[in-house]
């Protein structure tokens, strides 16, 4: 019987530390890090190489994201991790960037959709892909404006925890 209680209860307190996150502590103060959280994880040993993913675990030695175009779990040694990011990470640029594809998706999309509803589908496609030229006139300059508004509104909003003797650790 007792075997059995102190085995339940290290059940809950695996479950306990597993499902709450990532605990980091700096000269006593402590930071959560919730499970499904968006992080970018540097390396220790080559900062320019990082792996960006939701956080979905944490062991006793290592954490795991999961990448989030793909479905590929990575299991990243505690030892290995140079910092952590968390919130917005990605520069103006790729907004802007963002901003013009998602422009040009829109011109090339109405485009062919006018073009065919039109003329019909061999003639529609020329036409549309010549209406859609005409769009991307107002699409992309406009896609790349709204880009440039969303990439100044999250400048500024990660916050980097550098990991290490003397900055944050990672509380097991």
């Amino acid at each position: 019987m007792n075997k059995t209680r102190t085995f339940l209860l290290s059940g809950l307190v695996t479950l306990a530390f597993v499902g709450t996150g990532l605990t980091l502590e700096k000269d006593g103060e402590q930071v959560l890090i919730p499970l499904g959280e968006w992080v970018v994880v540097s390396s220790a040993y080559e900062p320019s190489a990082s792996v960006g993913g939701y956080l979905i675990g944490v062991t006793g030695g290592a954490i795991r994201i999961q990448e989030n175009s793909q479905s590929i779990e990575r299991e990243l040694p505690i030892s290995e991790i140079g910092s952590i990011f968390i919130g917005k990470t990605r520069s103006v640029k790729d907004y802007v960037w963002g901003g013009v594809k998602f422009g040009g998706l829109i011109a090339a999309g109405g485009g062919l959709i006018f073009g065919v509803t039109c003329r019909g589908l061999p003639d529609g496609l020329l036409v549309g892909g010549q209406i859609g030229l005409l769009y991307s006139i107002i699409t992309v300059p406009g896609g790349a404006l709204v880009g440039y508004m969303r990439g100044k509104v999250a400048e500024g909003k990660a916050v980097e925890y550098v990991i290490g003797p003397g900055e944050w650790e990672i509380v097991k």
